[in-house]
């Protein structure tokens, strides 16, 4: 058992909301467990023996509401102290990444050095007296772990900086690095297209099958149709899907008749496949293939099944479709399902099966909506993020980014109404990014996020998930323009990010090479 004592406000909490905790075995991998919290200490009842690391949503002060994790932990009787453990890991990560990306030669005078060397002060303070006086060492540790995050931030962005500068000088960024999703029936009006017109290299184009086909093989083509139309018509490659998901947005009803059926449902996804991409293939250039899989949260299949699906569906686009691109889509890549579903696959035991099995496909994509109280979906820093991407490199294959974020709170009343959240209970609690929600949280961080993700060498292309808020949205409030069409900040943060680039294509205005898109100020920044 591992227990963790918490303060707030001085003395001994007295309530503690256990938002998005989960535990960790040794490799990564999730560990089904019973977490809860009583006078004063969280206590974490594991279904086996041996150590673990705890992540859970923490107030981390300006730095946010955002999941955090500890070190590996051995069980003990005495409860560590939670934020001195928080920080620790902190600590550890700063250190490693300073390592892995070999910036020790910062200088004392940059912010990241700065940073550290507060939080290192203030960690060795905190455990200097957490023994005799637990309330000022966690008051302390509070205090280095908002430091220490902030340097770490601070880390990833000069650390992107620094690749992408090198990406831009050698002219190795893709040619269609940027792409919106739209929504598929959504009416949009002349200046919505001329937006994603004007600013996108490619569209997305959602397929999914509880729309395409509302009852067992009666198709309605129409919106789909639509969308595929304009983008030929406009001379934008579309990367089509996903087409199969698990996700309740994405399955039709009448398919759950079927979830303890194999075989049959194998067959319906053999059928459904072969519709979609031979009515789309004249127009579509990749396929989002299979979305999700690993993650299982709605049918009973095991890990043999899972991987027979995907591999079924790689091989029939190949046949139907030889020279398409396909993508093979991971969502949840933190993980935390598997510490509930034992049905699940890790993300990056999925990644490893998919290279071991020779399983044909070109690219994985990972799929980051972050901002709404649902799994995968809570909020996460920078560093966190470019660590995750940075377990990519290796693998020889091209990684496709799809983002969202909020630009207003996630209320329960949205989550309520959003058909695409299904019947699953959720609260509206899902962290944030310095500061709550707003359309200027959402630019700044889709400005960092952008400028992380395109320095890595690996990253072909990065969606926006939805141009355009709409009901069915699948995150509320995400899109780059409100409901009447209206550009919100992140999109024209967009644009700046693609002028500051000299980047080709439609955004295009200029030739000035800058990790922060232009702006004198970093998107970490308010």
């Amino acid at each position: 058992m591992l227990k963790f004592k918490v303060f707030s406000r001085g003395q001994s909490a007295s309530e503690w909301p256990l938002r998005n905790a989960y535990l960790l075995d040794s490799e990564g991998n999730g560990v089904r467990a019973e977490i809860e919290f009583a006078d004063g200490v969280v206590t974490c009842e594991k279904s086996e023996p041996g150590t673990a690391v705890l992540c859970l949503q923490h107030d981390a002060g300006e730095l946010g509401q955002l999941t955090l994790r500890t070190c590996l932990l051995p069980e003990r009787a005495a409860p560590y102290l939670l934020s001195v453990e928080l920080c620790r890991h902190r600590l550890m990560m700063l250190y490693n990444k300073l390592e892995d990306w070999a910036m020790f030669d910062l200088g004392e005078g940059h912010v990241v050095t700065k940073r550290e060397t507060k939080a290192r002060g203030l960690f060795v303070e905190a455990l200097s007296i957490q023994d005799d006086n637990p309330v000022e060492a966690s008051r302390l540790a509070d205090e280095a772990l908002a430091t220490a995050l902030d340097g770490s931030e601070e880390l990833a962005l000069a650390h992107s900086e620094i690749l992408l500068s090198k990406r831009v000088e050698t002219g190795s960024l893709p040619k269609a690095a940027l792409g919106s999703g739209v929504g598929l029936t959504v009416d949009t009006d002349e200046r919505v297209l001329t937006g994603l017109a004007a600013g996108f290299d490619f569209v997305q184009l959602p397929l999914p099958w509880k729309v395409l086909a509302p009852e067992e093989n009666e198709y309605a083509w129409g919106p789909a149709d639509a969308w595929a139309a304009w983008a030929k018509s406009a001379g934008k490659p579309v990367v089509a899907g996903p087409v199969i998901s698990f996700e309740p947005s994405s399955l039709p009803d009448w398919l759950y008749i079927w979830e303890h059926d194999f075989e049959t449902v194998r067959d319906l996804i053999y059928e459904h496949i072969e519709r979609v991409v031979t009515r789309y293939k004249g127009s579509v250039n990749a396929w989002t293939i299979v979305s999700g899989l690993h993650v299982n949260s709605h049918f009973t299949f095991n890990f043999e099944q899972l991987m027979d699906l995907t591999r079924m569906s790689t091989l029939l686009v190949r046949k139907l479709h030889p020279e398409a691109k396909i993508i093979v889509e991971l969502r949840q890549p933190f993980g935390e399902y598997f510490a509930k579903n034992p049905r699940s696959i890790p993300p990056m035991m999925y990644v490893d099966l998919l290279i071991q099995s020779s399983i044909q496909f070109d690219a994985f994509g990972v799929r980051l909506p972050m901002g709404q109280a649902a799994e995968g979906q809570y909020t996460r820093d920078l560093m966190q993020i470019s660590s995750m991407l940075d377990q990519f490199t290796g693998f020889g294959k091209q990684v496709f980014l799809t983002l969202a974020a909020p630009s207003e709170p996630v209320t329960e009343f949205m989550i309520a109404v959003n058909p695409a959240m299904g019947d699953e209970p959720v609260d509206a609690e899902s962290g944030h990014w310095r500061r709550p929600w707003s359309d200027m949280v959402q630019g700044h961080w889709l400005e960092a996020v952008l400028q992380i993700a395109m320095s890595k060498p690996y990253i072909e292309a990065v969606c926006w998930q939805d141009l355009q808020d709409h009901e069915a949205i699948e995150l509320p409030m995400s899109g780059l323009m409100d409901e009447a069409g209206q550009p919100k900040n992140a999109f024209r943060r967009l644009l700046a990010f693609r002028h500051g680039l000299g980047m080709s294509g439609p955004g295009s205005a200029g030739s000035e090479k800058t990790g922060n898109a232009g702006n004198e100020k970093s998107p970490a920044g308010d």
